[in-house]
């Protein structure tokens, strides 16, 4: 088995549950290995990762500049990276988050949603397809103000259904595909 194959694993090990940042990471993925694995092997398995839509980039660490006001390049290290999941209960983990009082977790929700969206429409149109006419920003919003403007029980259930539908379970696209039309088939006033 390949070294990398085996620090790529590592990597989702320890990002599991975290967001951190490259320079944060590096050093936690030495520790755990016990392994000094070099800047390009760890770059390359990042990538793979990237690419592969297992991690993301969620944000950046400007401490890593400490303290310098006047910041002119950008440095790899404060790039901060997370585990992107696409498993239902998860997905309506973050659904549900988008309802708490706390403005960051509703923020951060509110991101990896979009996310999963872009991702979902991306999927969608990769095979030339273009039912979806909105952008995924576009349709995210469409889709939350429809979701909010429901009763409990209807919500719950579009929630269930939004949560199946951005998953990579079995039938998850054609469901999305339809919330999608149904949604963007809705007069939002």
């Amino acid at each position: 088995m390949p070294k990398n194959y085996n620090l790529r694993n590592i990597i989702l090990e320890v990002l599991e549950g975290n967001e951190l940042s490259k320079k944060t990471l590096l050093e936690a993925v030495r520790s755990r290995s016990g392994v000094g694995a070099s800047d390009k092997t760890f770059n390359e398995s990042l990538m793979a990762l990237l690419r592969e839509g297992q991690i993301y980039i969620a944000d950046y660490d400007f401490s890593i500049y400490n303290g310098v006001k006047r910041i002119q390049s950008i440095r790899p290290d404060g790039i901060v990276f997370g585990v992107f999941r696409m498993d239902f209960v998860e997905i309506e983990t973050i659904l549900k988050q988008m309802e708490s009082k706390n403005q960051e977790e509703v923020y951060r929700a509110s991101k990896n949603l979009k996310r999963l969206f872009r991702r979902k429409i991306d999927e969608i149109r990769k095979d030339g397809n273009q039912e979806i006419e909105s952008n995924a920003d576009s349709l995210f919003n469409q889709t939350m103000y429809y979701m909010n403007s429901l009763g409990e029980e209807p919500k719950n259930s579009l929630r269930n259904k939004l949560a199946w539908s951005l998953s990579n379970n079995k039938g998850s696209l054609e469901m999305f595909k339809s919330i999608a039309s149904f949604i963007e088939s809705q007069k939002m006033s």
